[in-house]
C-alpha cells in the first residue's frame, strides 16, 4: 500500500493531485447535498485507506470539518494508519447507544476519526442496520464531510449496502494492478443499487523517482 503522507509532503505533486480531487468533490457538491462519501475499491491493497486518509487531510487543510468513519468491520485499517487504539469504536458506540464524542480520535485540526472497535461476528447486520443509518445522519450535523472507508466490492457485499445510504461513492483503482473487467463489475454493482458514483481515483500511477505515485481523479 502506498506510504505517501500528505502532512509530510504538502507541496508535492501527489498533494496537488489530492487537492484536485477535493476540488472536484466540491464541484460535484454544488447543491450542497453531499455529506457522506463512501470510498471503496474492487480488491484489497489498491490504496483505498491511504487515499481516504490523505484526502481527509487535504480537505481538513482547506478548513472543512472532516470525519473518517471506518466501516470495514471485517479488516479495519484506519487505526493502523494513525497508530491509534481500536479497543472501542463504531461497534461499541452502536451497542452502547452512547455519545459519539466519547469515541472520536482527534487527528489534526478539522480532522477526526472513529475506528471500528471490536470486530463483530455479524458485520453485515450492523452495516445494514437502522442504527448505523441514524448514527451517520446524526454525525452529518457536525461535519462538512464524512469519508466512509469500506471493504472491497469484489470480496464482500458490505460496500454495496453502504452505497445505498451514502450520499456519494468514489471507486479507487490501482494502476497496473486492477483488471479492467473486475473494475467494470464493481461499477456495475454500484450502479445496480443506484449509487451516486461521483468519480474514480486511479492511484499508484508512476510519475518519477521523486514522486513515486500520483492520484488521478475522473469526474462523473
Amino acid at each position: 500500500m502506498e506510504k505517501f503522507n500528505f502532512k509530510d509532503h504538502k507541496n508535492s505533486t501527489i498533494a496537488e493531485s489530492y487537492r484536485k480531487i477535493a476540488a472536484n468533490i466540491e464541484y460535484a457538491n454544488i447543491d450542497k447535498n453531499i455529506k457522506t462519501i463512501m470510498l471503496t475499491s474492487s480488491l484489497a491493497s489498491e490504496g483505498k485507506t491511504t487515499t481516504v486518509c490523505n484526502l481527509a487531510h487535504v480537505m481538513a487543510d482547506a478548513n472543512k470539518k472532516m470525519l473518517i468513519l471506518d466501516l470495514d468491520l471485517r479488516k479495519p485499517a484506519v487505526h493502523r494508519k494513525y497508530n491509534i487504539s481500536n479497543n472501542v469504536g463504531l461497534v461499541d458506540l452502536l451497542m452502547n447507544k452512547d455519545d459519539f464524542n466519547n469515541y472520536v480520535h482527534n487527528i489534526d485540526k478539522n480532522l477526526e476519526v472513529i475506528t471500528t472497535g471490536k470486530i463483530p461476528t455479524n458485520p453485515f447486520e450492523i452495516i445494514n442496520s437502522k442504527a448505523i443509518k441514524e448514527l451517520i445522519k446524526e454525525l452529518s450535523k457536525y461535519f462538512d464531510y464524512i469519508l466512509l472507508d469500506t471493504p472491497p466490492i469484489a470480496l464482500v457485499s458490505d460496500p454495496i449496502t453502504i452505497a445505498t445510504y451514502a450520499d456519494a461513492v468514489i471507486l479507487t483503482i490501482a494502476h497496473g494492478e486492477t483488471e479492467k473487467e473486475i473494475a467494470r463489475k464493481s461499477v456495475a454493482s454500484l450502479k445496480h443499487v443506484n449509487a451516486n458514483i461521483i468519480g474514480t481515483i486511479l492511484n499508484k500511477v508512476p510519475v518519477n523517482k521523486n514522486n513515486k505515485y500520483y492520484y488521478q481523479y475522473n469526474y462523473h
